[in-house]
């Protein structure tokens, strides 16, 4: 009995030595407030960045895992300018590393327009302030843009047209192939249009694109149906191969891969991360349980994570639920 007494204390030991960098954020979802949410996990040591905005500022936060973040609107990186293209409205900003430099991507417009245009900003530390804005020269009425690496080219999508809540309009994910990190290329094709029943709910609309990477494949995971009601949910995009810029080389999963359920509903614009496993999440928003003390089309929204469940090298979720979930980060 002694001998295995030992052998278990040192089997505690050596566990506690091997996980000693580690530790488990236990949480319970919606976490905090936010739309559009960004959670980037520093990819030179531990820890996340949050990045949101409240129309008239971006902010940053750092944590050691994404439970640990609060929308505490306390750090300021980026702030809208009186007179220039980018004075209201700022939308889903994007924070990436690209050769080494911190990219933030928006949307905003002037003050006498409603179509909104795309904005790039840069910076040498995501906690730090952004500047050097450059307009990313593509049509008016641009919404939610992501740029990603394949094969060694610069990539984005992003959401073009009007969505009113007429049957003609609607809103479609644009892609093409990009110079620099602030210069689109000529040849811009339309990538996903909402065709499908449940892209069509609300307002007619595909938006908040985002790459997924697994196992050398490519995914683009998207927003779809109106933003404002509770169907707005995550749909997916399957690349196959061949030219990136041909539309038939990407199919489209027929139904959405992330739905709303009981409190957790509207679930849609997201991004993912990893956690210290290396294990895929899913930072999305949520609209809150229904108050009727909002009398307002838009309602607060927040944050949630969910972990991707890969299934045959397709990316799946469980129910989203208020049951705890646990994040594993390093120290």
């Amino acid at each position: 009995m002694k001998r295995l007494i030992a052998f278990a204390a040192i089997l505690i030991v050596l566990c506690s030595a091997l996980y000693a960098d580690y530790g488990v954020a236990k949480f319970t979802n919606p976490i905090c407030k936010g739309a559009d949410p960004c959670v980037v996990k520093n990819p030179d040591g531990p820890g996340y960045w949050y990045i949101y905005t409240d129309t008239g500022n971006i902010y940053s936060e750092y944590a050691v895992s994404p439970a640990d973040f609060k929308y505490d609107c306390k750090n300021i990186i980026f702030s809208v300018k009186p007179g220039t293209d980018y004075e209201l409205d700022i939308w889903a900003p994007e924070l990436h590393r690209i050769d080494g430099k911190w990219y933030i991507y928006f949307c905003a417009r002037p003050k006498d327009d409603y179509e909104h245009r795309l904005f790039v900003i840069s910076g040498d530390d995501p906690i730090k302030p952004f500047g050097d804005v450059k307009h990313i020269d593509v049509p008016v009425r641009v919404l939610d843009q992501t740029v990603f690496e394949w094969k060694g080219k610069l990539y984005t999508v992003y959401s073009e047209g009007r969505s009113d809540g007429s049957e003609e309009s609607h809103q479609d994910l644009h892609i093409a192939e990009m110079a620099s990190p602030w210069e689109v290329k000529e040849k811009r094709v339309v990538l996903s249009a909402p065709t499908l029943p449940w892209e069509r709910k609300g307002w007619n609309v595909n938006e908040g694109p985002v790459a997924l990477k697994h196992n050398g494949k490519l995914f683009v995971v998207y927003s779809a149906a109106g933003a404002a009601f509770d169907y707005y949910c995550l749909g997916v995009l399957s690349f196959k191969g061949g030219d990136i810029l041909d539309p038939k080389n990407w199919e489209k999963h027929p139904k959405p891969i992330l739905t709303g359920r009981g409190d957790m509903l509207a679930t849609g614009h997201c991004t993912f991360t990893q956690d210290a496993d290396g294990s895929d999440w899913c930072v999305f928003h949520c609209n809150p349980p229904k108050d009727p003390s909002y009398t307002k089309l838009w309602v607060p929204r927040y944050m949630c994570l969910q972990k991707v469940v890969w299934v045959n090298d397709f990316p799946t979720f469980s129910p989203v639920g208020k049951q705890p979930k646990y994040f594993k980060y390093e120290k």
